[in-house]
């Protein structure tokens, strides 16, 4: 029991290092009341702002994707409330995490991990005649700053909480001249995975990046990395470059189909401009993010749908496009449809390659009967066996 004791005492003696978990779902916004639409400009900020904090991308207002998807932001909102920003009312808004992720695959944004970097700041402040340590419970605006830009990009920042310890064990000098040695010293403290030191004089700013534990600073050839930066912008620029640089070291990309992917036909297309006529037709859809030609055979188009709506909307939508109708199918009790005969091909024996009853939504039904002849094929129900949907160019 003693050595239990002992061994449990000398775990809690090391440092321990964990990334730190990121709400990256949930934001605040102050509402403008003296503009029009004020709360759907609010929601729409809010949700461009979890976008950017999801994908680690600061440009992702610009995706084509994003600013058509930013008009339906109602759809991804999970919670909804009011609260005060700094005096000011403002906007609480929790977005669905999954429907984010599967927006962020469509726009062919990348992915930031919500399990992230905690990176320790030593601000030291300049005002001309003297330099000071920002400690957390320092009235600082610059140090302020920082954490509402951290907040934005969904930046983990630990600040000094400025002790006795804090105090005695660094000094201004070390932190602006860049020793390394006291300033891993003074960081072991704390459970953070990067160290940041920050010199703030006037409006002009350098920061050097540590991007290793406090632990490992000195002890190896890794080389930081430095930046500045200077004007109003001094700061949210700083934190979108070190933003950025881990969003690019740890991001990633879904590949592969996402939810709300489904495959539509269009037959009689033959020629040049119907093709093109079509394309751009779909990919100005409210209800669809991207459009990806899959096959062309003869006159039949097949394309590869990613949808910002519902599947009902997006029929909607092409029909009122006046350029195609829908195929004629057979419809069927239990929501059952069938391709017609004509598109079934025999095998050499006589039997058929697989039945050919399918679902509204393009499925193999399970209920459909099976003659004893003819073996159930194996289907995965999750990928789809045929296009979702059929239309018939009119021109």
């Amino acid at each position: 029991m003693r050595y239990l004791a002992l061994l449990l005492a000398a775990a809690c003696a090391l440092p321990a290092y964990a990334l730190t978990k990121v709400d990256i779902y949930s934001t605040e916004v102050v509402v403008d009341s003296e503009q029009p639409n004020a709360d759907e400009l609010a929601r729409q900020q809010g949700m461009l702002d979890v976008l950017v904090k999801a994908s680690g991308d600061s440009s992702a207002a610009t995706n084509p994707v994003v600013k058509k998807a930013l008009g339906k932001s109602s759809q991804y909102i999970t919670q909804l409330g009011y609260t005060q920003v700094d005096g000011q009312q403002a906007m609480r808004l929790t977005f669905n995490s999954q429907q984010i992720n599967t927006l962020l695959t469509q726009a062919d944004l990348s992915s930031w991990p919500v399990e992230r970097k905690n990176v320790m700041v030593w601000l030291v402040e300049d005002n001309g005649y003297d330099r000071s340590i920002v400690w957390e419970h320092t009235n600082s605006a610059n140090a302020n700053q920082l954490k509402k830009e951290a907040n934005r990009r969904g930046l983990p920042l630990t600040f000094p909480i400025g002790d006795f310890d804090d105090i005695t064990g660094v000094q201004t000098t070390d932190l602006w001249g860049g020793f390394v040695e006291p300033i891993a010293q003074a960081s072991l403290r704390y459970p953070v995975d990067a160290v940041a030191v920050i010199r703030l004089q006037g409006n002009s700013l350098r920061y050097t990046l540590y991007d290793q534990a406090p632990d490992k600073l000195g002890k190896n050839t890794l080389a930081p990395i430095t930046g500045s930066s200077s004007g109003e912008l001094a700061v949210a620029t700083a934190i979108d470059e070190i933003s950025d640089y881990y969003a690019a070291q740890n991001a990633s990309t879904v590949l592969g189909e996402s939810a709300g992917m489904v495959t539509v036909s269009f037959s009689r297309i033959s020629n040049a401009d119907a093709f093109f006529t079509l394309e751009r037709a779909l990919g100005r859809l409210a209800s669809t993010a991207k459009v990806d030609v899959a096959e062309i055979n003869g006159d039949e188009v097949t394309v590869r749908v990613s949808l910002l709506g519902s599947l009902e909307s997006f029929e909607e939508e092409v029909l009122r496009l006046g350029l195609v109708k829908k195929s004629e199918q057979i419809e069927m009790e239990d929501n059952q449809v069938v391709v017609p005969e004509t598109e079934v091909t025999e095998t050499t024996d006589g039997s058929l390659p697989q039945d050919n009853a399918l679902d509204a939504s393009g499925e193999v039904s399970t209920e459909t009967p099976v003659s004893d002849s003819v073996q159930a094929p194996s289907v995965d129900v999750a990928q789809p066996v045929g296009p979702a949907l059929r239309f018939e160019w009119l021109y």
